[in-house]
């Protein structure tokens, strides 16, 4: 039997590190309370075959499918440690984001490979999923997703807020303390994802753990001037991007036209831990020119302690804390978002926010897959 008002969200996100599972109850005052959450990293071979296929030119159809399957048995993996925990309760919808392959809003494309029929076959639960193409189809970038989320949830007449998700890609939402300002939210560069590509090329792991490597090197300010050159960072809202436009032959480019003489490994990390703090703060700065907006950080660039010192440092005066303050913990953010957007297909409402996405106007976003 389907327990009323309870959804599953399952992410998984640019930074390819894994899938993150919660399963939550909406309560009639629009809040939630969270049954169960999971975390299952991908194993190596699935991941690097998610990767070699991430803005690839040349995709085989073989690899194509073999990572779709393996994909979605791993998405169905993290909703039976989810079940382990609450036995016997069967939600409305698992909301499914997919996993992010091509990003191309100018051309009103992105890709998001999940098998939704198999993953309902394999759950025995309704899914919903496709969540960009309706808001691309409607002149929108598709993305920021979770702004909207943002807003229900984050939103207060107290204080100014700004919600900040750290994970391959940043991203933030403006929400002003007075309600009849509209939000708006937008991707403000590279995150987690050149952090760790770079980190996994000279130091063999997959992540700087703790921002420690990126502390002991020296910021090159030469370097960080031109990188912040690229055009996307001055663009205008709203935008988004991905790893089709910012990756390591990016970094690679911008290091061999920047005139910068060779530059240690530890130096280059320490560098983009200040690009995604500064091209970050930049925005808190052009949304908040008073200076009043309480930061809240969510995403798996929340554990980056160096990243979250150089943040707290650049935003100041303004307040950094994580999510946990306003009562959800920052890896739980992003699935709670999809559980939410499942709820609002299922409720016939709105998911995009138009002042983030850039929409002509407000959409019902999915597609539904029945158990």
């Amino acid at each position: 039997m389907i327990n009323r008002n309870i959804y599953g969200g399952l992410m998984s996100g640019t930074s390819l590190d894994g899938v993150d599972g919660l399963l939550v109850s909406f309560t009639s005052d629009h809040q939630l309370q969270v049954l169960a959450r999971s975390s299952l990293p991908f194993p190596e071979k699935l991941r690097n075959l998610l990767l070699s296929l991430a803005h690839s030119e040349n995709i085989s159809f073989t690899d194509l499918a073999s990572a779709e399957q393996a994909l979605t048995q791993h998405y169905a993996l993290c909703w039976q440690e989810l079940e382990k925990q609450v036995p016997g309760i069967k939600p409305e919808a698992l909301g499914c984001h997919g996993q992010t392959l091509e990003h191309r809003p100018a051309i009103g494309y992105s890709l998001q490979l999940l098998d939704p029929s198999l993953l309902a076959e394999l759950t025995g639960c309704n899914i919903v999923c496709d969540f960009r193409r309706r808001d691309l189809a409607a002149g929108g970038q598709g993305a920021p997703l979770v702004p909207a989320f943002h807003r229900g949830f984050f939103g207060s007449v107290k204080e100014d807020r700004m919600i900040v998700n750290l994970g391959g890609i940043g991203n933030l939402t403006w929400l002003p303390r007075n309600h009849a300002d509209e939000p708006l939210g937008f991707d403000t560069g590279p995150a987690n994802l050149l952090l760790d590509a770079w980190c996994h090329k000279h130091q063999g792991t997959k992540q700087d753990e703790n921002g420690n490597w990126a502390k002991r090197g020296q910021i090159n300010h030469e370097l960080l001037d031109q990188l912040l050159k690229d055009a996307y960072f001055s663009a205008p809202y709203p935008k988004s991007t991905g790893r089709e436009m910012f990756n390591l032959p990016w970094l690679e480019k911008k290091l061999g036209s920047s005139g910068v003489k060779a530059l240690k490994a530890v130096d280059i990390q320490a560098t983009l831990v200040e690009l995604t703090a500064r091209s970050l703060c930049q925005a808190i700065q052009q949304l908040d020119p008073r200076q009043s907006a309480q930061i809240l950080i969510c995403g798996g660039g929340s554990k980056n302690t160096y990243l979250m010192e150089r943040i707290a440092e650049l935003a100041r005066p303004r307040n950094v804390a994580t999510t946990e303050n306003a009562g959800l913990p920052p890896q739980d953010v992003e699935a709670a978002a999809f559980a939410w957007l499942a709820h609002q297909h299922l409720l016939k409402k709105p998911g995009n926010l138009p002042s983030a996405t850039g929409a002509q106007g407000p959409r019902i976003l999915g597609g539904f897959y029945p158990a």
